[in-house]
């Protein structure tokens, strides 16, 4: 394999194979290499496979992508499947493992398209075996056509909790309730962007079609929960939650919790990228321009990883930075490549119509990390919110000095799953915006491989002076 690319595209879901068949259509030589056994992401995962009763179940947006995978199949871009990156560095070099064997290669570009993820969010007994994020069931179908046993509840808030209760209707599978956690003041903030949603009904209309779905299907629905948690002793037994006519008692046998999407920002951080802070849907986010590109040369973002936008948006936002790194390697004129970045910018501001309003609706509520002392926010290290709360009474002000001094984000996921917990309870306790703070520092080997691995690693010759 040649270990020096034009481009080398880490993640294969929308963002990452629009990309890779853009650029290697003007004869660049690109790289994708992904988690996954096939190309798809999160979103298509599984797609060549499914067969018509799946794609049935999962609806058109799922569909979608296997137009996509089978472009990027014909072009020339080189793809490898269960490639674990764990180290990407400023000068372009990348550290991969595949087959339990890691190397080094370089790229005159890297483009970060790793998307993103469910928000974690601790609550009272979310380590129970039995509770799980809604996404999650979805993932198990795509890749093995596994459904959840009955009864199951599902909590939270947002259009990918309604999607899901939609396919799992389909597949008959028993839902004793949706507990909606969407605050009831949210549609007062989100009306004055209704305007500017109007212009794609067709997304609006989805989103109607979904909870009128959710009505005639008979499944208890309770709007504006303040407060749920998990019950059991080594597993699961039932969801207590709380509404306006006070505290209410299900059993179940699973938990589905969704509470937002946010961008997947270990390799942004680890490179030490810019971070921004969402205040409407409460997230951090690299600092790009319109083409994905970011403060240090040849490092790009495109798709969810940049900013939450959507499948059908990733696509149009992986082809604007394979765009930009096409003209800047002379692989297309400059005229060429205004008219193909102004045909790509129309449409992704079509897709992006409906977003500002649809963030605004499904705004986090304000007590999301309002949790007790005794809830487990770090699950790696078994670091609770109240180990972070004396933390922040004995003079710690920022997240990587608390991580030091209670080793929360220390675990093997170095804060994927605590570091946005960490900094709201640290802004709620200092009275702060969350966006003050400096997100956890995230160091390489960003996922785990064995000592032994890294000392056999392959890495480049390093340059004659």
């Amino acid at each position: 394999m040649d270990r020096v690319r034009d481009i080398i595209i880490i993640g294969a879901g929308p963002a990452g194979l629009s990309a890779a068949v853009t650029a290697s259509g003007y004869g660049l030589d690109v790289l994708v290499l992904d988690e996954q056994p096939s190309p798809g992401g999160q979103l298509y995962r599984n797609i060549e496979r499914a067969d018509q009763d799946t794609l049935k179940i999962l609806g058109p947006d799922y569909s979608k992508g296997l137009a996509l995978v089978e472009k990027f199949r014909k072009s020339a871009a080189e793809y490898i499947g269960n490639a674990i990156v764990w180290r990407i560095d400023p000068g372009s070099n990348v550290c991969f493992s595949t087959d339990s064997q890691s190397m080094e290669i370089s790229g005159k570009n890297i483009i970060i398209a790793i998307g993103a993820k469910e928000r974690p969010v601790p609550f009272s007994s979310w380590t129970l075996p039995g509770v799980m994020g809604a996404g999650a069931v979805d993932a198990n179908f795509k890749s093995s056509g596994t459904i959840p046993d009955g009864p199951v509840v599902l909590a939270g808030s947002g259009p990918l909790l309604l999607s899901v209760v939609g396919h799992m209707v389909s597949l008959g599978v028993e839902i004793s309730a949706v507990l909606d956690t969407t605050p009831r003041g949210n549609i007062l903030s989100a009306l004055p962007l209704l305007p500017g949603a109007l212009r794609r009904t067709d997304y609006l209309l989805k989103g109607v079609g979904m909870l009128l779905n959710l009505k005639r299907s008979g499944i208890n629905y309770f709007k504006n929960i303040t407060d749920y948690k998990a019950n059991g002793k080594d597993w699961l037994e039932s969801v207590s939650f709380k509404t306006k006519n006070g505290s209410q008692h299900i059993d179940a046998e699973l938990l589905l919790v969704h509470e937002g999407i946010v961008p997947r920002c270990d390799f942004t951080q680890q490179i030490g990228l810019k971070h921004l802070w969402d205040p409407v849907q409460r997230y951090w986010y690299p600092e790009t321009n319109v083409f994905g590109g970011t403060g240090m040369n040849g490092i790009y973002v495109a798709g969810d990883g940049a900013f939450v936008h959507g499948g059908i948006p990733a696509t149009f936002k992986g082809s604007l930075t394979a765009l930009d790194i096409a003209g800047r390697l002379n692989a297309l004129s400059s005229a060429e490549k205004t008219d193909d970045v102004v045909k790509t910018v129309k449409k992704l501001s079509s897709e992006l119509a409906p977003r500002p309003f649809v963030d605004a609706l499904y705004k986090p509520r304000m007590d999301l990390y309002n949790i007790n002392d005794e809830t487990l926010v770090c699950r790696c290290e078994e670091v609770t919110a109240g180990s972070i709360r004396q933390a922040i009474l004995e003079g710690c002000q920022e997240p990587n000095e608390i991580k030091t001094i209670t080793r929360c984000g220390m675990g093997h996921c170095q804060g994927r799953m605590c570091g946005i917990a960490l900094a709201e309870i640290i802004a709620e306790n200092l009275e702060l915006d969350p966006g003050d703070l400096r997100p956890l520092n995230i160091r390489p080997p960003v996922r785990n491989i064995s000592l032994s691995e890294l000392s056999r690693v392959t890495l480049l010759e390093a340059a004659t002076p």
